[in-house]
């Protein structure tokens, strides 16, 4: 776990982290989910086994929680299905945020961008309203769904620029592997 860079965006501390997120400190981390929180591959696939130690019980548990806070069986950009860390919170995260972004399959237009915008800010105000003092997100939609990783942390940052909150300190990007890691440090070294 390393932390390659560090700035300020209206008075919260910005981070962007290489390593696993399920083993970064924030009180809530984000799960990159599909629409209807089935933990079957990436950073789903990995959180759901870490919380739970079984990905399938997980799921489970996920869907139940979206069932009871949403009254349906799926979830649109921009809502945000929370479960208990379970396993995770000897590592200091108490909750996980699941959160669905945009299928670009190598495409990238403005409906694309704020599918992707509103994946990024609906966490970050469920944290708010939570009182979560941390929250750590991956790079929402870059895996599978084919969004080009530049656009999603230009994205990611604009989304954290135009949040108002005052309970929320500290976020950070949290990306797996090096080459993906350094790719996102020359974009926020761009914006910032």
């Amino acid at each position: 776990m390393g932390v390659l860079a560090e700035t300020e965006i209206n008075g919260i501390k910005l981070k962007l982290v290489q390593g696993d997120i399920t083993r970064y400190p924030a009180k809530a981390i984000v799960n990159a989910a599909n629409k209807r929180l089935e933990h079957g591959g990436g950073v789903a696939y990995a959180i759901a086994k870490a919380c739970a130690g079984d990905a399938g019980k997980y799921t489970e548990i996920s869907k139940k929680a979206m069932r009871e806070q949403f009254g349906r069986d799926y979830i649109e950009h921009g809502e945000v299905v929370v479960t208990p860390a379970m396993n995770l919170e000897e590592r200091g995260i108490k909750y996980v945020f699941h959160t669905v972004g945009p299928i670009c399959s190598g495409r990238w237009n403005d409906k694309l961008k704020e599918k992707l915008f509103r994946a990024f800010l609906g966490p970050l105000e469920k944290a708010e309203e939570m009182k979560v003092t941390s929250i750590a997100f991956p790079a929402v939609s870059a895996g599978i769904y084919g969004c080009e990783l530049e656009k999603v942390v230009e994205t990611f940052l604009e989304a954290v620029k135009s949040f108002k909150g005052s309970n929320v300190k500290e976020v950070a990007l949290v990306i797996y592997d090096r080459e993906s890691a350094e790719r996102a440090l020359a974009v926020l070294k761009k914006f910032a």
